[in-house]
C-alpha cells in the first residue's frame, strides 16, 4: 500500500513538471513572435505655445548726474513727477565758475580793445605809405601788420575761453533728456555734489515698455517676425496683454544657450509700470516640418532616450533621439528616423536590439 502511494505521488510530480515545462516552452515561443502595434512617424509643422517668464522694462532709463562740482541751489521736481524733454529739474551754483566767467569776459573786452588799437595803427600807417611811398619804412609797416594779426588771434582765443565758461555755467542746470517720470531723488537743496558716483535723479520713460523674454535654444528657430506674446502681471491678474515681437537678437547666447527677444508694449494709459515680472505665453511655429511620434513610443532610460524601430526583417532596433515639443498625444523627436519607418507605439526598456517581433500597423 505504501509502495502504491509513493508511485502515485511520483507520477503526479512528473506530470506537473511536464506541464510546467510545456507552459514555459509556450511562453518562450510566444516571446519570439511578440505582436507589437507600430505606426509611421508623422512630419508636421504645428503652431504651439510655450510659457516663459519675462520682465517689463521702461523704454528709456537714465541716471542724471551733476556735470560739475557745486551746491544744489534749487530743486524743481520730486519722485513721481512727470517731466517734459528739456525741462529744468534742478539748478546748481558754483561761485568760482561765476568769477572765472567774469574774468574771461573782462579779458575778452581788453583784447578786443587792443585789437582795435593795433588795427587802427596799421590802417593809418598803410594809408600814409599809400599816399607817399617811403614815408613809412617797410619794417615798421610789417610790424604793425603783425601786431594786428596777433591781437586778432588773441581776441578769438579769449572768445573761446569765455564761451567755455558759459558752457560750464550751463552745466549747472540739470535738464530732462527725454520725457518721463522721476523715480528717484537722492539729494536736497544745499547738498554738495561731486564725484560721489550717486545720481541726483533717476528718470524713466514709461509711455512705452519693453518686455524682455529669453527663449531656450530648442525653440530658437521657431521664432519669426510675426511672433505674438500674451502676458499677465501680478498687479493686474485679471487682464491679459498682447504684443508683437519688436527685436530679435538672432544669436544664441553661448553661456545660457538661449535667445533674447524684446517686445514693445504701448502704455499710454500708464496701466503698467516698469520692473514687473510677467507670465508670458509665446505662439511659435517651426521654420520646417519635424518628426512626431506617439508619446509612449519614447523610452527615457538611464542608457538614453530612444524609440524602437522595427525593420523589414521584423527585428527591433533602438534609435536614439532628442525630444522637442508635445502636440496633442504626440511628441517631437530629432534623430535618424523618417516617415517610412515603423516605430513601436508603446515601447519599453525590455525590448532590446535584434528581437524578432510581429509588427501590426495602427
Amino acid at each position: 500500500m505504501i509502495r502504491y502511494s509513493f508511485l502515485l505521488v511520483f507520477m503526479v510530480f512528473l506530470g506537473c513538471k511536464q506541464q510546467g515545462s510545456d507552459k514555459q516552452e509556450q511562453t518562450d515561443k510566444k516571446g519570439e513572435t511578440l505582436e507589437l502595434a507600430v505606426s509611421h512617424p508623422q512630419s508636421l509643422q504645428p503652431q504651439y505655445r510655450i510659457k516663459l517668464t519675462g520682465e517689463l522694462q521702461p523704454q528709456e532709463s537714465v541716471a542724471l548726474f551733476s556735470k560739475v562740482k557745486g551746491f544744489v541751489r534749487q530743486i524743481h521736481v520730486d519722485v513721481g513727477d512727470y517731466v517734459q524733454k528739456g525741462q529744468l529739474l534742478a539748478r546748481m551754483e558754483a561761485p568760482e565758475m561765476d568769477v572765472q566767467s567774469t574774468s574771461d569776459r573782462a579779458k575778452q573786452h581788453q583784447l578786443v580793445a587792443n585789437y582795435e588799437v593795433s588795427k587802427l595803427r596799421y590802417k593809418r600807417l598803410h594809408d600814409v605809405d599809400g599816399r607817399k611811398k617811403g614815408a613809412i619804412s617797410a619794417l615798421e609797416l610789417e610790424r604793425a601788420y603783425g601786431d594786428m594779426l596777433r591781437d586778432s588771434a588773441a581776441v578769438v582765443e579769449a572768445g573761446g575761453a569765455y564761451q567755455k565758461s558759459k558752457y560750464m555755467e550751463d552745466y549747472l542746470l540739470i535738464r530732462a533728456p527725454f520725457s518721463g517720470v522721476i523715480t528717484q531723488r537722492n539729494f536736497s537743496t544745499g547738498a554738495l555734489l561731486g564725484d560721489s558716483g550717486i545720481p541726483m535723479f533717476n528718470l524713466v520713460a514709461n509711455d512705452k515698455l519693453k518686455l524682455k523674454v529669453v527663449v531656450p535654444e530648442v525653440h530658437g528657430q521657431a521664432v519669426s517676425d510675426s511672433t505674438v506674446a500674451e502676458f499677465q502681471v501680478l498687479s493686474i491678474p485679471n487682464r491679459t496683454f498682447t504684443t508683437k515681437l519688436k527685436r530679435n537678437a538672432k544669436f544664441i547666447d553661448p553661456t545660457t544657450r538661449s535667445l533674447s527677444l524684446e517686445f514693445e508694449v504701448p502704455n499710454g494709459d500708464k496701466s503698467l509700470i516698469g520692473g514687473d515680472f510677467a507670465d508670458v505665453q509665446l505662439s511659435l511655429k517651426r521654420a520646417q516640418k519635424t518628426m512626431f511620434v506617439p508619446k509612449e513610443a519614447v523610452v527615457n532610460a538611464q542608457s538614453g532616450v530612444f524609440v524602437i524601430r522595427v525593420g523589414e526583417d521584423g527585428k527591433t532596433e533602438r534609435v536614439p533621439v532628442r525630444l522637442g515639443i508635445s502636440h496633442e498625444n504626440l511628441v517631437e523627436v530629432f534623430g535618424p528616423i523618417t516617415t517610412e519607418d515603423r516605430v513601436v507605439n508603446r515601447a519599453s526598456e525590455e525590448l532590446t536590439d535584434g528581437k524578432v517581433v510581429k509588427a501590426l500597423m495602427k
